[in-house]
């Protein structure tokens, strides 16, 4: 994936809707709904094996809806959806589907406001993005 120098990254914070990936008894101790909190760089598109544009989203946590009460039930959420995190949660997604998402969900993206030397690589930027959001984070 090679990056144009020329556009700055425009990162947008997002939570995505991974209910229907989850099984009932998940969703429940959920409060219904389970979200993977990431980000993605706005300006950049990809494709892959499609003329359809997509973004990488790059994956920061699973978020539930709700959590217990209960502090013990609520600890145990909380590991296990840190399990259910891998590095394979980052994925390609549909700049179609995204952005329909956005519309219909926008309190659940937040554009961000990076600044970055000119120079700084893809990777570098990602990684400063990450950083700032495990520390602060938005949703």
């Amino acid at each position: 994936m090679e990056k144009n120098m020329h556009i700055p990254p425009k990162y947008v914070a997002c939570l995505l809707d991974m209910s229907e990936y989850c099984s009932p008894e998940l969703l429940a101790r959920c409060g219904g709904k389970v979200y993977l909190s990431g980000f993605y760089d706005d300006n950049l598109n990809t494709y892959i094996c499609s003329f359809d544009p997509m973004i990488f989203v790059q994956a920061l946590e699973w978020v539930p809806e709700e959590y217990p009460e209960e502090e013990p039930a609520r600890n145990d959420l909380w590991e296990e959806l840190n399990e259910l995190l891998t590095v394979e949660d980052s994925d390609y997604y549909g700049r179609y589907d995204v952005e329909r998402m956005r519309k219909a969900n926008p309190d659940h993206f937040k554009e961000l406001d990076f600044t970055f030397e000119k120079g700084t690589s893809q990777e570098e930027s990602d990684e400063a993005v990450r950083e700032e959001l495990q520390g602060n984070p938005v949703f």
